[in-house]
């Protein structure tokens, strides 16, 4: 990723993966999660990577990654690894020995 999209390298990688299962987090607990979450990524450097999907807590990381992306505050390297099994045409990266860039941007629209 440093080669391909040249970024810096991390100071910290920030890790989150739950459960599938959406869940609702009081206005006042998603807030602090949310701004702490920020503020670790933006006072070190770090890179958040997630599950890469949009349910449970990986859900309320896009909500506060949205959230900081509306009020243009600096860019966070996110980067979201999806389960093998929700990947669209998976059978055309099998066998391959073939590398591809392959970027993906989601619009919270």
């Amino acid at each position: 990723m440093t080669k391909e999209w040249q970024l810096e390298l991390p100071k910290l990688l920030i890790s989150v993966h739950g459960g599938l299962q959406n869940f609702e987090l009081q206005p006042k607990l998603k807030q602090v999660f949310g701004k702490g979450l920020i503020k670790a990524a933006m006072t070190t450097g770090a890179w958040i990577f997630t599950g890469g999907v949009n349910t449970g807590v990986i859900r309320h990381v896009g909500d506060a990654l949205k959230d900081h992306a509306s009020k243009s505050r600096g860019k966070i390297c996110t980067i979201g690894i999806a389960p093998w099994g929700i990947v669209e045409n998976q059978e055309d990266l099998i066998g391959k020995d073939v590398s591809l860039l392959f970027i993906y941007q989601i619009c919270f629209c």
